[in-house]
């Protein structure tokens, strides 16, 4: 039988992994299941063998307000290295199913150089779903030595959205209700959204059962907002992980490459009254 995504038409499909696929590597010993959930949730139930990488511990405000990065290359070589993870290791990072906090950790993954990490196609919910296993037990897992290589151009700071050209679109990814200012979340300081920003909540790319729809979904929902191959685009959210990289993700699986994460988004551009 063709792989499940042969049908959604990606141009990158090797992003994801499916469960059937992950079923049969994950008890090899170069393969690092990570859940991506908070410490609670994942004690609840997991897949066995997956160590818990909480997304938010990889989103500094400190160093997204310095530089861009979402957090510094010590912490990131920290807790990757505690996770049992080297050059070597094929990473494979899942949520609940729905997508945003995967692709946080897995633009962390990238972010830092390591070339080898996919998300797992439908996460936890698809994974029991079938009826595979799951376990409470924590993975004992040997530290690794990760060693952080930033990629700076793919984020970009303050400055660089304030003085972004007028063909850029700046994507908010936030729900309509925080757009607007209605939903003030902890952490905002003010409510709205970005002067010049559009609205493309990431629930635009995330499907039922699967994290992500198809390439056709996902193409129409960014050319309704004037986003094709070519255009620059700058995404952003609460914390600059999660629903932004949600976004950034669901493009590079279509091909389109041109995207930008503001790693300080609304958490730090709500925080300056100087800012409109």
């Amino acid at each position: 039988a063709a792989p499940a995504w042969a049908a959604k038409g990606y141009a990158r499909p090797e992003l994801l992994i499916e469960t059937d696929e992950l079923a049969k590597i994950v008890n090899q010993s170069n393969v690092r299941l990570v859940d991506t959930v908070d410490p609670g949730t994942y004690n609840r139930a997991h897949i066995p063998g997956a160590v818990n990488i909480f997304y938010q511990l990889l989103a500094t405000l400190k160093t997204r307000k310095e530089n861009g990065y979402p957090a510094s290359p010590k912490d990131a070589e920290k807790i990757f290295g505690e996770a049992g993870i080297d050059s070597n290791t094929l990473v494979v990072v899942y949520d609940g199913g729905e997508g945003p906090i995967a692709s946080a950790v897995w633009f962390a993954l990238d972010f830092f150089g390591h070339k080898n990490v996919k998300v797992l196609n439908g996460g936890f919910r698809k994974w029991v779903k079938e009826g595979r296993p799951v376990t409470q037990d924590a993975a004992k897992v040997e530290k690794k030595k990760f060693t952080a290589a930033p990629h700076p151009e793919k984020v970009i700071a303050l400055e660089g959205v304030k003085k972004r050209d007028k063909n850029t679109v700046l994507a908010d990814t936030r729900s309509f209700k925080e757009f607007i200012g209605q939903d003030v979340v902890p952490g905002a300081a003010r409510g709205g959204h970005i002067p010049g920003a559009v609205q493309l909540e990431w629930t635009n790319f995330s499907d039922s059962l699967e994290t992500f729809k198809s390439a056709d979904d996902i193409k129409k929902a960014l050319d309704k907002r004037g986003v094709n191959k070519d255009t620059k685009v700058i995404t952003y959210c609460q914390i600059g992980l999660g629903r932004s990289t949600m976004m950034a993700l669901a493009m590079k699986l279509v091909g389109y490459d041109n995207v930008l994460e503001y790693s300080g988004s609304w958490e730090e551009w709500s925080a300056d009254p100087r800012l409109p």
